[in-house]
């Protein structure tokens, strides 16, 4: 049977996967930062499947996760690993907390890495296993206002294509996935967390603007099942690609922004945190 690790399995993306490759047979562990959705998720996967609390910020957690799974599998080892776990905070650079700025990448890049780190001796006892990194359009194009979550992605790209080239003579094939906007509860949890910053009169009407298009965003964005699509071609094709996009704003809004000069695309750009528009 094979086996997977999906990390962020919570919700969104991370739990829709989870369910899928459950329902196709895999045998999955979760992990999942919160009790509630742990046992949601539990609810929702047979047997196959075991939700297991993660935090993928705490060294001790990770270790410990990977204990379990390495216990569970034994010599068999690991087929996939798809390091999932993410999350946003937006905002002005100039009042973001640099707690959040470093939080956000504790998540979205530390956490990736050292997850990733403690699962390579599995990984590298199944020929063809493969590492997947679940990145964004926004590791392709950054705009205002989502400054950290867009280096963080941005982070996320270069690690893909380090640890690609680090593993491939080993066997094990490292893939990053770069979804666009999908309907998951990312953009609720963004626009709650710009009712946190500190206030700031110079940015009210264009944060409120983006709390706005964010509460859209969660409505109007496309299915997660674009982004588990990709993901379970990636870890199931014998040769997959190094890239996957998922939906046409992570296919055409690249291309686009390598066209267009640098202060266009900042007005463009800038229409976002507009009020009224």
């Amino acid at each position: 049977m094979r086996s997977a690790v999906v990390t962020g399995a919570g919700s969104g993306i991370g739990a829709a996967t989870t369910v899928r490759l459950d329902r196709d047979g895999w045998r999955v562990f979760a992990g999942v930062h919160d009790q509630h959705d742990a046992e949601v998720l539990d609810r929702q996967t047979s047997d196959r499947t075991t939700v297991v609390r993660l935090d993928v910020t705490s060294a001790a957690s990770i270790k410990e996760f990977a204990g379990q799974v390495d216990l569970a599998l034994g010599s068999e080892g690991l087929h996939a690993l798809v390091d999932n776990a993410g999350k946003g905070f937006p905002g002005p650079l100039e009042t973001l907390p640099i707690e959040n700025l470093r939080e956000q990448f504790e998540v979205n890049v530390i956490g990736q890495v050292a997850v990733t780190q403690q699962f390579l001796p599995m990984l590298r006892r199944v020929d063809g296993s493969r590492v997947v990194l679940v990145g964004s359009v926004g590791g392709l194009v950054a705009v205002g206002f989502a400054g950290a979550y867009h280096a963080s992605k941005y982070a996320l790209e270069a690690i893909a294509d380090a640890w690609r080239q680090e593993l491939a003579p080993e066997g094990v094939q490292v893939v990053i996935v770069e979804p666009g906007p999908l309907a998951t509860p990312i953009w609720s949890k963004a626009a709650k967390t710009l009712d946190s910053l500190p206030p700031n009169d110079r940015y009210r009407e264009r944060v409120d603007a983006l709390r706005e298009r964010l509460s859209r965003m969660g409505k109007e964005s496309a299915g997660v099942d674009q982004g588990v699509e990709r993901i379970v071609e990636a870890v199931t094709v014998a040769r997959p690609r190094t890239r996957y996009t998922s939906g046409a704003a992570a296919t055409v809004v690249p291309k686009v922004r390598r066209l267009v000069p640098d202060r266009l695309f900042d007005r463009i750009a800038q229409r976002v945190t507009t009020p009224g528009k």
